[in-house]
């Protein structure tokens, strides 16, 4: 499967997605509006000499889309140089699956920046790389505190809620993450020759040190 201009204007506008979305929906909006985008960082896209594409594959319950999803969107929403097309993944597998490396087929969320010739310019997989560390201590702490609770099913209830009020906590200091490494790997992308493009943000798997 292809992803052609015509699929493109299929994809949803941020207020479409958000109005779709069934879990994790508070959060989300939280999280959307306590990002802050950089300076440099917007300045980067409104400084573009032509706008770029945006595909996002994103899943609302998804951990990783819940910080990830809702900064980029506010970028791009924040930026004329981004057209927008969100799509559920779910409903997208294949064709959201086809950016990723086979070992890590369902990895989610995936962005992909095009230009005006549907020409892909880079990737941007699941959340920032350098994000990982504090996700893995997040996780942690949330399994500790899970450990404590007799009752498994409510283990797994409090896990939940803890991972949750911690990334929208963070939302304003994981923001400004996501959009550097989003905004470095699309600069990448544009500084190479169009046949080795795109270029590849995000996390890796396995990890690499």
């Amino acid at each position: 499967m292809e992803l052609t201009a015509e699929k493109l204007a299929q994809g949803m506008t941020t207020e479409q997605y958000i109005e779709s979305i069934k879990v994790n929906k508070d959060p989300f909006i939280q999280i959307h509006a306590g990002t802050e985008i950089p300076a440099a960082v917007l300045d980067y896209f409104n400084g573009l000499e032509k706008p770029v594409r945006l595909a996002v594959f994103t899943s609302d319950w998804c951990g990783d889309a819940m910080s990830t999803t809702p900064a980029v969107l506010r970028l791009a929403d924040a930026s004329d140089n981004i057209q927008l097309s969100v799509f559920n993944r779910d409903d997208e597998l294949e064709l959201s699956n086809s950016f990723l490396p086979e070992h890590r087929a369902g990895t989610v969320p995936v962005f992909v920046v095009l230009d005006e010739e549907m020409g892909q310019i880079a990737r941007f997989i699941e959340t920032a790389r350098s994000l990982v560390p504090a996700i893995d201590a997040m996780d942690a702490m949330v399994a500790q505190a899970a450990a404590s609770v007799s009752d498994e099913a409510e283990g797994r209830r409090e896990a939940r809620g803890r991972r949750t009020a911690y990334r929208v906590n963070k939302a304003k200091e994981w923001g400004a993450v996501i959009l550097g490494e989003f905004q470095q790997v699309v600069a990448d992308g544009m500084a190479l020759p169009a046949a080795e493009r795109p270029s590849e943000g995000g996390t890796q798997w396995p990890p690499q040190d």
